[in-house]
């Protein structure tokens, strides 16, 4: 009930965000009252998730330091996962670090990101790359965010893309999968800016060309940027960084017109106006709004130099 709420199926979009949190809060109520850890801690984490989506970042963080009262990851991760497929307890640490850098404590953001993966991640099945890849998720943008982006790549590979391959192969699906070569893509790409990568790969031109490897539905992007962003947001910004890199002017107007389309549509999924009526989604919003601008610049200065 609460996934399809979540995805506007269930009540009309300007009645979402109250219904949310009144759904959520009975779950509290009543799970608390239960005592079962699993799930009132489940509870706790959905709590904070919606609070983080919904941007309430204060009451996010209280039902984070409610969670880990009672959340123990050695007694309670296994459980969880057989009874939710996935440990959204120990994801909430993510949702977590975003809400402390909403709120201005970037400090605390990189301690839970440490605790993540030095004390979440080697608790955690390899062979659950779900699983991992919501764990790491929030992580890897902060991470760049702060200069740290060697950092979210390693992490990603060797919690998400090396288990993936060993256990699953190229013929194996996720639902994050559409997330994993755009990201590796865009932190390789931020590398190179930074001066850590010396080559540019000339194949990734023909990626981002072809904007089918990135474009998506508005809900696919909801759902999967709900962590923090989607295929489309992060295509956006490969496309960005590749318009500045080349100086052939077919490949930057493909660029371009392909970066625009995917920011425009990322953006309205995170800024509130898209057709689903979401509330607006600021950890999304923070990623993208500055991409979308200089995008939508760079097409509104082409279209001038051209009339």
């Amino acid at each position: 009930m609460f996934f399809l709420l979540k995805y506007g199926a269930l009540c009309d979009p300007s009645e979402q965000v109250a219904t949310e949190l009144d759904l959520v809060g009975k779950f509290v109520k009543e799970t608390e009252r239960h005592g079962d850890p699993v799930h009132y801690g489940r509870a706790l984490a959905m709590q904070g998730e919606t609070c983080h989506r919904l941007g309430k970042f204060e009451e996010a963080v209280e039902s984070h330091l409610k969670l880990k009262e009672i959340y123990n990851i050695d007694e309670h991760s296994g459980r969880i996962i057989a009874a939710y497929a996935s440990d959204r307890c120990a994801q909430n640490y993510g949702f977590t670090a975003n809400c402390y850098v909403q709120l201005g404590q970037v400090d605390k953001a990189l301690e839970i990101c440490d605790y993540i993966e030095y004390h979440i991640m080697p608790k955690m099945d390899p062979k659950n790359v779900h699983n991992s890849m919501c764990n790491v998720m929030q992580s890897l943008w902060i991470w760049r965010d702060n200069g740290m982006a060697e950092r979210s790549l390693s992490v990603f590979r060797r919690f998400v893309l090396e288990p993936f391959d060993e256990y699953f192969g190229k013929d194996g699906s996720t639902p994050h999968l559409p997330l994993f070569r755009p990201i590796e893509i865009l932190m390789t790409l931020t590398l190179l800016l930074e001066g850590k990568v010396e080559v540019l790969d000339e194949s990734v031109f023909d990626y981002a060309f072809d904007i089918s490897n990135v474009e998506t539905s508005v809900k696919m992007e909801t759902a999967l940027g709900s962590f923090c962003r989607g295929p489309m947001s992060v295509g956006a910004e490969i496309c960005l960084i590749l318009y500045k890199l080349t100086e052939d002017p077919d490949k930057k107007k493909i660029l371009l017109d392909n970066g625009v389309r995917l920011a425009n549509i990322g953006i309205s999924v995170c800024d509130g106006s898209g057709s689903d009526g979401a509330p607006k989604f600021a950890t999304g919003y923070m990623q993208l709004e500055a991409v979308h601008r200089e995008l939508n610049a760079l097409h509104n200065d082409q279209h001038d130099f051209g009339s």
